[in-house]
């Protein structure tokens, strides 16, 4: 009876954990009701992930989100993973080329989280650290995975997005994102005009797995003044890396994936 008394416990609060990776923050009720456990007992699972640093109210007393420790275990498991280690050597070549800050993110949730960043040559540069969180909405490695995506994975993530506003330029509706995927899609790279970061322009391009899969994506970020006039070039260049980066993870770009979406410009 202890034996499955421990493992109920253990699938409660791993449920916990999950419900809070696909949002921004909930109070103690709404995990409750997410996970259909009683309010007296995800008070109790709750209070022991903080404990254990595994979730915390920092900031907003009384909302839960994830915490350091959770933030530490998700990012030793992607960079065990194949694409974070290949995507280095390609990434400090695409520094090299564009002489601006490089990025490489994988999705959790709605977000997408940085496991590897080169702030390149230029003394003013986008700033983030690896471990960030961002949201996919609103940057240019979450619009480009988004629009890897099969249409029905992506359905299931837009319905969870939380459409906050960052700066004036952020995309605030679901149907201003829906337009910023097609544009992605077509013209091969994703693009963020100041949407999280006012003075910074980035792009950005889905890596993909031998199955067609995106499983990541990169991004070239710099002061909006230096970016934009070179935005096509860049964005080019970005979505040939990713390109290159897939093939070494078995990517075929002349295999038709049934289901998803174009990457990279043909």
């Amino acid at each position: 009876m202890r034996d499955q008394a421990a493992a109920s416990a253990l699938d409660r609060s791993l449920s916990i954990l999950d419900f809070l990776a696909t949002t921004r923050g909930a109070t103690t009720g709404e995990i409750a009701a997410a996970v259909r456990v009683s309010r007296s007992t995800t008070y109790r699972l709750v209070e022991r992930l903080r404990q254990r640093g595994y979730v915390d109210d920092i900031g907003h007393a009384g909302v839960w989100h994830l915490g350091p420790a959770a933030a530490r275990l998700a990012l030793a498991a992607v960079q065990s993973s194949d694409v974070a280690q290949i995507a280095p050597e390609y990434l400090r070549m695409l520094v090299q080329q564009t002489r601006e800050s490089v990025n490489l993110g994988v999705p959790r949730g709605t977000e997408m989280v940085f496991i590897y960043r080169d702030k390149g040559p230029q003394t003013v540069a986008v700033h983030g650290d690896v471990g960030a969180r961002r949201p996919m909405h609103c940057t240019s490695v979450g619009k480009a995975y988004l629009a890897a995506l099969p249409e029905d994975e992506r359905e299931r993530i837009l319905s969870k997005i939380v459409y906050h506003r960052f700066t004036p330029h952020t995309i605030t509706t679901r149907e201003a994102l829906d337009e910023e995927i097609r544009r992605t899609i077509e013209r091969g790279w994703s693009e963020d005009h100041g949407e999280i970061d006012p003075s910074s322009t980035c792009c950005g391009a889905a890596i993909r797995d031998n199955m067609g899969r995106p499983v990541a994506a990169i991004s070239v970020a710099g002061v909006t003044d230096r970016i934009s006039p070179e935005l096509s070039r860049i964005g080019a260049v970005v979505a040939s890396t990713a390109e290159a980066i897939s093939r070494r993870l078995g990517y075929d770009p002349a295999i038709n994936y049934s289901g998803q979406a174009a990457g990279t410009r043909k």
